[in-house]
């Protein structure tokens, strides 16, 4: 019975784990939750423990406090040469563990906060990397150490989840890919060279999942060797990249997820072959024309529920692409919108009628001046009772605080009980704002059912 509740208790700490690290909003709001949790009794503390520390620098509130237990795992002929080196406190004392703490970490994508040289870089890494027996993710700093002649690495990298190749050893990356075969969330950034290394290790993965390429330098080695991923990949961001990628981009049928920084103009020329039937969430910044954007959502089959467009060039098709919204989007929730062209506020009010998911509008550049007006009407009017969300640019140049005032009070009450500010601006409003516009109106933390 003991090991049942055990085993139950693991499983339901273990998903609100889950539920509250993927999201931002929720990390915030419940983290304390998981603290609690330790202070029930000592079956809770046991499961509880390894939990939170899969994750170490989440998870500890104070740099300090991590940084000294951490160390009170290193054999005390390590400390002493720190302690001789003047890179730790000679008054420093070891605490007496309750755990191999570090036995538990999975997470080290910010150990490097407490590493301050090179040498306790070196016997940080080290003891990870010896008493890890399943590290998912790497701190990049680490790349840069021998980390695969240390004891234990083919152990405790075998099973690695997620990885930024960044550094220029290829011995590291062939290295890493006689013994890991399970990464799925990878961060390329393309150098000059084809970097055969990570050609290599990416051909020896199962499955990725999550791709993120960086690099405007051409990469066919690299592009052929993601083509044994296309099935798999369900989650692609490409900042800087070349039109090898695109080739790529059509063939990718599964993808749930494409954000795309288009600064020099690529994307146009491949639109027309994308077809991505399965696409739930799309971020376009630097678009040269709308075009692009109407493109991609006719391609879709019905599923878009996140819209994101920033920095657009041309905005002349603002009309036709809001109506593309309402005619292929009927689950959309968070969505970028025009309210500049002739037309659009006509089109914004059938977004509003037949999008009944919706809960954030992004209002993107200027708004038309013969709409300003009949906008606060429409909100009060037409928005689905869903609607708890409103960024408009620049607000304070088209609404003085006693018209924001009266539409709040005729909202019908649309936020009661939500904590979110339901109007949001990047102008003239303080820090704050521009935090929970880009992290929380955005619900910038996507997480997948696979």
């Amino acid at each position: 019975m003991s090991k049942l509740n055990h085993d139950i208790l693991n499983y339901i700490f273990q998903d609100l784990f889950n539920l509250i690290s993927t999201n931002l909003n929720n990390e915030e709001k419940y983290k304390k939750s998981l603290y609690s949790c330790l202070l029930v009794n000592k079956l809770w503390c046991e499961i509880m423990i390894p939990i939170l520390w899969s994750y170490p620098f989440k998870y500890v509130f104070k740099k300090n406090i991590l940084f000294n237990i951490i160390i009170s795992h290193l054999p005390d002929n390590t400390i002493k040469i720190l302690k001789d080196k003047n890179i730790i406190e000679t008054n420093f004392k070891k605490q007496k563990l309750s755990f191999n703490y570090v036995r538990f970490c999975k997470y080290l994508n910010d150990i490097h906060h407490i590493c301050t040289t090179r040498l306790l870089g070196e016997e940080i890494y080290k003891l990870f990397i010896s008493e890890c027996s399943s590290i998912k993710s790497l701190n990049s700093n680490m790349l840069y150490y021998k980390i695969l002649k240390y004891p234990g690495a083919n152990i405790s990298l075998s099973n690695l989840y997620e990885l930024y190749c960044i550094t220029d050893d290829q011995d590291f990356y062939y290295g890493l890919a006689q013994i890991c075969k399970s990464i799925e969330k990878l961060h390329v950034v393309i150098g000059y060279e084809e970097f055969p290394g990570v050609v290599k290790l990416i051909e020896m993965q199962t499955q990725i999942k999550y791709l993120f390429i960086d690099g405007h330098y051409e990469c066919k080695k690299i592009t052929q060797a993601l083509e044994k991923h296309v099935n798999s990949i369900i989650h692609l961001e490409m900042t800087r990249y070349t039109s090898a990628i695109h080739f790529l981009i059509p063939k990718l049928i599964n993808l749930q997820y494409l954000k795309v920084d288009d600064y020099y103009c690529i994307l146009k020329k491949y639109v027309i072959y994308l077809n991505h039937y399965n696409l739930k969430a799309l971020d376009l910044y630097f678009l040269s024309s709308l075009d692009i954007a109407i493109n991609i959502i006719k391609n879709t089959n019905g599923n878009l529920w996140r819209i994101r467009i920033e920095y657009t060039e041309n905005t002349d098709k603002a009309k036709e692409y809001n109506q593309t919204i309402h005619k292929y989007c009927p689950n959309i929730k968070y969505v970028t919108v025009f309210l500049n062209r002739d037309g659009t506020l006509k089109e914004l009010k059938k977004i509003f009628i037949k999008c009944q998911h919706l809960e954030a509008i992004d209002i993107n550049g200027k708004i038309n001046t013969k709409y300003i007006d009949e906008l606060i009407d429409l909100l009060a009017e037409f928005a689905p009772p869903t609607l708890c969300k409103i960024h408009i640019d620049n607000i304070k140049s088209y609404y003085d605080e006693q018209t924001l005032n009266y539409f709040l009070i005729n909202w019908d009450n649309r936020i009661l009980g939500k904590k979110t500010s339901p109007l949001y601006s990047n102008v003239h409003y303080q820090d704050i704002a521009h935090t929970t516009y880009n992290n929380d109106f955005w619900n910038n933390y996507i997480t997948w059912n696979v």
